[in-house]
């Protein structure tokens, strides 16, 4: 199977700037990290990335896939989380692996994963799947990617089959060559490649971390944000005294004529280009706003405007920056 990267490009008033996204803002969860045992609840969010995952078991009496407590355990060679369903009882805690880790032992188990918003996925990890010791199939498992959390209703899709091995017990599933970096959820089962019902008592793993990317393009702060003196402690590479002249070598505004002047200065065509020039260049250059134009980008497509384009230019830079301010 081949994959192919999709490039695009964007024309900003006389000026074209190749635009190929990349992935920036990388966030690890490590799921290994916390208290251990039964975790008494269904979901976890990472506080550093906000990535959730969710515990469930498929419940033969209903027909139905339900909530079920997430397992942590913190072991070499057996880190992340697992599954306790309901059916498990007691021994989630007081059995092996093969209860309280991911598996389907008692009943057919499911860990979702969700992205947060903004970001795609880059990578999943898992622990504890080993070959088995040589003695029947090595644990297996399916990567699904999902569109609402829920999989009573269907819609799961299938990114990749994978096997364990006694001499490595961790993998990596690299989710951005499987296709599904974009996926809402991933959702991950154990197993048997091999058979047919997917009852092989033995597989079992852990959901160990997962990867996530931000993706450039999804914030922007306005220029109503840039002008107040409370936010002048957000402004990165310029301060409200330098002038326009000096961040984009354009003379539209003369030479003197500071940024937080243009920013509170009214009026349309120019004015208002200016206004919105000045709050993307600003979201460019701080690393804690997630936005589409690099600052060569933005000075790029000011220097290039004329009084014909100065409506696109604003346009486009508004869009952008009416996206959502991350800052305070």
């Amino acid at each position: 199977m081949t994959y192919s990267k999709i490039t695009r490009s964007l024309a900003l008033a006389g000026t074209v700037a190749l635009m190929t996204p990349t992935l920036a803002f990388a966030g690890f969860a490590d799921f290994s990290e916390g208290v251990e045992g039964n975790l008494g609840t269904a979901t976890v969010t990472d506080a550093s990335t906000g990535i959730m995952a969710m515990g469930m078991y498929y419940n033969d009496t209903t027909g139905m896939w339900e909530m079920a407590n997430l397992y942590r355990r913190d072991e070499t060679g057996d880190e992340g989380l697992g599954v306790c369903n309901p059916l498990e009882g007691d021994t989630c805690d007081t059995g092996g692996g093969d209860i309280n880790e991911l598996s389907n032992q008692v009943a057919p188990e499911f860990i979702y994963l969700k992205r947060p918003d903004n970001y795609s996925w880059v990578a999943v990890y898992l622990s504890s799947l080993d070959g088995n010791g040589g003695e029947g199939e090595p644990e297996s498992g399916q990567i699904w990617m999902d569109s609402d959390g829920d999989p009573n209703n269907g819609g799961l899709t299938l990114l990749a089959d994978f096997v364990g091995s006694d001499a490595n017990v961790e993998q990596m599933l690299d989710v951005v060559a499987l296709g599904g970096a974009n996926a809402p959820y991933l959702v991950l089962r154990p197993y048997d490649t091999v058979g047919t019902e997917g009852e092989d008592v033995n597989n079992d793993y852990l959901v160990k971390a997962a990867e996530v990317a931000r993706i450039p393009g999804g914030e922007g702060c306005t220029p109503g944000y840039w002008k107040q003196p409370h936010h002048f402690d957000s402004w990165v590479m310029y301060s409200p005294d330098d002038t326009f002249y000096m961040a984009f070598g354009s003379d539209i505004f003369g030479s003197d004529k500071t940024l937080l002047e243009v920013l509170k200065t009214g009026g349309g065509k120019e004015y208002a280009m200016g206004r919105h020039a000045v709050a993307a260049l600003l979201n460019a250059l701080n690393d804690d706003v997630s936005y589409k134009y690099s600052k060569d980008e933005v000075v790029a497509a000011v220097q290039g405007a004329s009084k014909g384009s100065y409506n696109d230019v604003k346009n486009a830079f508004e869009h952008q920056n009416e996206k959502g301010c991350p800052l305070n």
